[in-house]
């Protein structure tokens, strides 16, 4: 009996140590949980950045010469050969030849030509011989005529008419003769200009850009752009399509800038030069050609290169920027610094679109331990994801506040715990 009493006393005590030790623990833990739920909520701050603003109109244009001269044929016929490159006799032109003014470039079949220059030129030959006949009839009528003249006291006045009747018929003739001789002249001509017309040569020194015609192709005359010529390709232009919802923003002189796929780490620079108004209008969708004037650069350039064109339309220039969210976020009272509010809070939709440009406006900047303070600002422009801010104490790498982190309860009492989804 005496031995199992203090075995009864022990298992007393322990149960009654375990008791208060579960208690303590209970009561902590129950603080410990309503002081973490009191905490202010971390926040989610970005560096307020001094940068460079640019707004852009973007599009595609494509990269052409300055100046373009379309060659074609004047008369109608087959394509029977093509030039010889000045660089190698052993190839016809092409793309990327040089060639200097009159340079071949392709001949028309001759044949048919060549013959109505025979027939304009028999013609000819035939009109001149008339001409002989018809002086011999005018010089007999004018002896015939001079004869009467001497002899009219003993003729009648009837055969007198007659006579005088004829010599006037012959020279109208000899003027009609000597007409047909200068018409069938001017055949002649017409017939040796369509001829020399089969041999199509470079109106100008250049570079062809573009061969758009083949061996024994048939071609009708003023067949356009069978030969594209350029006077060099060191001076290019971009020709851009410009929505009409656009167009309005797109004024002569505007800086752009460029990249073409070939050279997409580069940026280069021009100009707007000409807004041309013959619309494209391709269902309900209406664009706008713009010219633009490449700035002198080292990057090689081809025509028909496709370039991605961003116009400059506003630039502010080391501007301080926050993003848009910053305008839209506010803090409960117990976040601020102290308890007196900058600016009155706006309105919840004011809140969700946030302020206008010109209108002034509060961002928040962290100040220890989940507290903030306001900053009032004047907002500027923006590109849609930063907003330039104006006013005083902007600091490099000031922390601006645009909200809170979301966690969850378990997530607060064990930073380590993993949210289930």
């Amino acid at each position: 009996m005496t031995n199992k009493k203090p075995k009864r006393s022990w298992v007393r005590r322990l149960v009654l140590g375990g008791g208060m030790l579960f208690g303590v623990l209970a009561v902590a833990g129950f603080f410990y949980v309503r002081s973490v739920s009191n905490a202010l909520p971390e926040l989610r701050t970005v560096d307020i950045q001094r940068r460079d603003l640019v707004i852009t109109i973007g599009t595609t244009g494509t990269i052409e010469p300055d100046e373009v001269v379309q060659v074609g044929p004047e008369v109608a016929g087959k394509i029977v050969r093509f030039g010889v490159d000045p660089d190698d006799k052993q190839k016809s032109i092409g793309v990327g030849a040089r060639v200097s003014k009159g340079t071949v470039l392709f001949e028309i079949d001759p044949q048919q030509f060549e013959m109505g220059l025979q027939k304009a030129q028999a013609a000819y030959g035939l009109a001149q011989a008339d001409i002989g006949r018809l002086e011999a009839q005018l010089a007999q009528a004018s002896r015939n005529l001079q004869r009467a003249t001497q002899l009219r006291a003993t003729n009648t006045q009837s055969a007198f008419d007659e006579i005088q009747t004829a010599h006037e018929m012959a020279a109208a003739q000899l003027a009609v003769g000597q007409a047909r001789l200068k018409q069938a002249e001017t055949e002649v001509r017409h017939a040796e200009i369509h001829v020399e017309q089969t041999t199509v040569r470079s109106p100008i020194d250049g570079i062809v850009i573009d061969r758009r015609a083949n061996l024994g192709q048939h071609v009708h005359a003023g067949h356009p752009g069978l030969f594209l010529l350029s006077k060099d390709l060191d001076h290019m232009r971009i020709r851009a399509s410009v929505s009409e919802s656009d167009i309005g923003k797109v004024k002569l002189g505007q800086p752009a800038t460029f990249t073409v796929d070939a050279h997409r780490n580069d940026t280069m620079t021009g100009r707007v030069e000409e807004i041309l108004f013959n619309a494209r209008r391709q269902g309900n969708f209406v664009t706008y050609d713009v010219v633009i004037g490449i700035d002198p650069t080292d990057i090689e350039l081809f025509p028909h290169m496709t370039a991605d064109v961003e116009f400059e339309v506003l630039r502010r220039d080391h501007a301080w920027l926050v993003p848009n969210g910053a305008l839209r976020w506010w803090p409960d009272s117990k976040q601020l610094e102290s308890g007196d509010l900058l600016v009155d809070r706006p309105q919840p939709q004011d809140n969700a679109r946030g302020p206008s440009e010109g209108e002034q406006a509060c961002v928040w900047v962290a100040a220890g331990d989940g507290r903030v303070r306001p900053l009032k600002v004047r907002v500027g422009v923006d590109d849609g994801v930063q907003t330039e801010v104006q006013g005083d104490g902007f600091a490099e790498a000031l922390p601006i506040v645009v909200g809170t982190v979301d966690r969850t309860t378990l997530a607060r009492i064990i930073p380590t715990a993993k949210t289930i989804r």
